[in-house]
């Protein structure tokens, strides 16, 4: 079932919070693409961004922010990873023993501007690459490039990591990456899985078909969830896995088209959430919650930001930091011919509605 045909004033007047009721707050400015918000085991929550660069630039790097007061109050940014080319598209999580895992992609071939690529065709996006931290992310090793990864699409397309890494009872740690294809295959979702905390990778495993960016959690009953964008459209589905992201069940569908991407993360009462951005007027981040991970009711969004003046907003990730209180940190570009200058990535504090 889909809900193109939904207006969003129903939308709205059935919101059960709303935008206005909330505190929104600027954590960096001219910085602060694509979030990737993680709780660390000493209570803070750290979160990585674009630097650099827009969307597209030769010169993007990634960046960490911190907040230790529960998302009251962030960091100045600082640089984890700024090499000769393009460092893009991560997804971190910090695993059992305390080490944090930051994967990104490295995009070159861009032309004598720096600004552009020739062609989509002239892209080289030079597999995953891996960086750890054991100091709750102040230092960083040194860049390896996961040969598994790379060998899986090499010359065959385009790579990138994405969202939350997650870490299986057993200490399995897996991580969604998807592809662009050069050949029919186009846009395909897989989960990697690393049985050594993330220093290599392997047993791929295909979430979706036509599906890219996909943010996926583990339940405390064992299941894995995952919430893929399609690549035509940019909407919703969820899948889930019984068997540690062995074998997946059939997306189903449950936002609407450029309701997208997505961060999902069980609370501590059970139910779980998905935050995505919406890139329908009006523009910004939108929240659901479900009971199981398995059913969705999208006519009662939780609007947590509205006031984006262009589409290029959202990205949201999410961290509960008490019982029913999250920080959600999302991204917005306020004139699309001044940035990144004119882009920030903010972060709003708000309480779960109860059950």
């Amino acid at each position: 079932m889909t809900f193109r045909g939904l207006a969003f004033g129903i939308l709205a007047a059935a919101c059960v919070l709303c935008a206005a009721d909330l505190a929104h707050q600027t954590v960096t400015k001219g910085v602060g693409y694509f979030p990737v918000a993680i709780p660390l085991k000493n209570g803070d929550v750290l979160a990585v961004i674009r630097g650099g660069a827009s969307h597209i630039g030769v010169k993007g790097r990634l960046d960490l922010v911190r907040s230790s007061d529960k998302g009251k109050t962030w960091s100045a940014p600082w640089t984890a990873v700024d090499g000769e080319f393009d460092d893009r598209n991560p997804a971190m999580g910090q695993l059992a023993d305390g080490t944090i895992v930051l994967a990104y992609a490295i995009a070159s071939g861009y032309d004598a501007s720096g600004m552009k690529f020739p062609s989509r065709e002239k892209r080289i996006f030079d597999g995953v690459y891996l960086v750890f931290s054991r100091d709750n992310g102040k230092t960083w090793s040194k860049p390896v490039r996961d040969a598994a990864i790379h060998s899986f699409y090499a010359n065959k397309g385009l790579v990138s990591p994405y969202g939350k890494i997650v870490q299986l009872k057993d200490g399995t740690v897996l991580m969604a990456v998807y592809f662009e294809f050069f050949d029919d295959r186009k846009n395909q979702s897989y989960v990697f899985r690393s049985k050594d905390g993330g220093k290599t990778w392997g047993e791929p495993v295909l979430l979706g078909e036509h599906m890219n960016e996909t943010g996926i959690a583990v339940l405390r009953d064992g299941r894995v969830l995952a919430a893929l964008r399609s690549e035509k459209g940019g909407n919703l589905s969820i899948s889930e896995s019984k068997d540690q992201g062995r074998t997946w069940s059939k997306p189903v569908q449950v936002t609407a088209d450029r309701e997208h991407p997505a961060d999902l993360i069980q609370l501590r009462d059970g139910r779980v959430l998905m935050v995505f951005g919406e890139r329908n007027a009006p523009r910004g981040v939108h929240a659901l919650i479900s009971a199981d991970g398995r059913t969705w009711d999208n006519t009662k969004p939780i609007v947590l930001a509205d006031d984006a003046p262009n589409g290029d907003c959202g990205y949201p990730s999410s961290v509960e930091v008490e019982r029913g209180k999250v920080v959600t940190m999302y991204y917005q570009v306020d004139d699309l011919q001044n940035a990144p200058a004119s882009s920030s990535s903010r972060a709003v504090v708000w309480s779960v509605p109860g059950k």
